[in-house]
């Protein structure tokens, strides 16, 4: 008799990204084939109406036993709860419960990046396992770069001031130097990058965040500098200041340096190979030399749903960790035709993306794996782990908005972005903290 387990995984909006999850499709069938007497059984649900779904899902009394969470909805998943009111999901290392194989697959979350373990960690336990990491990088025009005379990428902000600088005076250069969206993971690696906090509770990973802290010294520190760039004609504020409005003016030659994701490596290099310039990039600038920009992690990660029969947690938790083997580790970091390009997962698919017989998908690739590997062991750089974060994001982007473009005062503005996003944590937390505890309603995720 065939023991079916219903995963569900993540597909871009609308469907705009064909091959989108592709490596957890491969992985499925691969699992199967190895295990005839279970059916991985695949649902896709958009990124963003996940965590609705899920809830939806429980109130109907058919949740799926595996779920893909986008990383900014872990808290989410972990305060989703079961028609019995008890938590929806078992942390991973819970149930695993120090076997080193099940079903005949080895045991590999030990084996997991250190960064990334922390990230998708509460209380030093891991609660679920991640499925693709991406981290921001500096994408540059090489061609303009050595036309202005720019030997080396910039490491810290004021390198990439004075980088901006060199390409404005160019006769016929990019109108602009440097583009980046508003967006809260930016924030999240900025702030990591000087050491400081979100939130409370070691930015919720020795207890649960209550406490936002939207207008620290160094959140303005950030705003600050970006603001100087905004007002030297240095950076670029492109419609909706959105990854891919920034990427299409870096398509376009209008700035010499964009920051976005390394899962777009691939996608990058054909914008550029179409433009007709050279691509090259390197590590997000910090504020100076000695700040770390490693952290935090974006992606996606798998939950289990707690109380499976025992056959069916096994073969759930066999599966987890048949995606993760060093065949899958790879794949999904080199499949063709997936638009999504993750960073190495397991130190034995570091070790081999990272071998001098190796080819790099895209120009960085091997500068996002150090950076994510060189990551220091703090609560800031494993990075916030707190309900609501989308709306909270939404909060903090809304006020570097008003201070960009409308000429808000940074610190009044940011204190009463933080007024408001103490508000919808508060709204959150007390669902997730009442007796009985229920799922809280802000369920968003981005």
């Amino acid at each position: 008799m065939t023991t079916v387990i219903d995963l569900w995984i993540t597909e871009s909006p609308n469907s705009t990204l064909p091959g989108f999850g592709d490596p957890l499709v491969l992985a499925a069938e691969s699992f199967n084939r190895a295990h005839p007497r279970f059916e991985v059984r695949i649902r896709k649900v958009e990124v963003h109406l996940m965590p609705e779904a899920v809830a939806q899902a429980v109130a109907q009394g058919n949740p799926p036993d595996v779920v893909e969470y986008t990383y900014s909805s872990t808290q989410t998943a972990l305060d989703t709860r079961a028609a019995n009111g008890d938590p929806l999901f078992v942390p991973i290392q819970r149930a695993i419960g120090g076997r080193t194989e099940i079903l005949g697959e080895p045991v590999v979350v030990e084996d997991l990046v250190p960064t990334v373990r922390r990230y998708y960690s509460v209380g030093g336990e891991l609660v679920s396992v991640p499925s693709m990491v991406t981290t921001n990088l500096l994408y540059a025009n090489k061609t303009v770069l050595d036309r202005a005379g720019i030997e080396q990428l910039p490491v810290t902000w004021k390198d990439l001031t004075a980088a901006c600088a060199k390409i404005a005076e160019l006769p016929d250069g990019p109108g602009h130097g440097v583009s980046w969206p508003n967006y809260g993971w930016v924030f999240h690696m900025e702030l990591a990058g000087q050491g400081a906090l979100l939130t409370n509770g070691d930015n919720g990973r020795s207890g649960r965040a209550t406490r936002v802290f939207l207008d620290s010294p160094e959140m303005l520190n950030y705003v600050g500098w970006w603001k100087e760039m905004l007002d030297s004609g240095y950076y670029l504020p492109t419609e909706e200041l959105h990854y891919f409005t920034c990427m299409q003016a870096f398509a376009r030659q209008e700035i010499a340096f964009v920051v976005t994701s390394s899962a777009v490596g691939q996608m990058m290099v054909g914008m550029a190979a179409e433009a007709g310039f050279e691509l090259t990039a390197g590590q997000l600038p910090r504020p100076d030399e000695e700040c770390s920009p490693g952290g935090p992690v974006a992606g996606h990660s798998l939950f289990l749903t707690a109380g499976l029969p025992k056959e069916k947690e096994d073969g759930a938790l066999a599966f987890l960790q048949h995606q993760l083997n060093e065949h899958h580790g790879v794949a999904r970091i080199c499949t063709p035709g997936n638009p999504m390009t993750s960073l190495p997962i397991t130190r034995a698919a570091y070790e081999r993306t990272t071998a001098d017989d190796w080819a790099d998908p895209f120009p960085g690739f091997r500068s996002a794996t150090a950076q994510v590997t060189s990551a220091g062991h703090t609560p800031a750089a494993a990075g916030p782990m707190v309900g609501s974060l989308n709306s909270i994001n939404i909060v903090l982007t809304q006020a570097a908005e008003d201070v960009l473009l409308r000429g808000a005062e940074p610190a009044a503005r940011f204190r009463a972005a933080t007024e408001e996003a103490q508000q919808v944590l508060d709204r959150y937390n007390a669902a997730a903290l009442a007796y009985p505890p229920v799922t809280p309603d802000d369920l968003s995720a981005g």
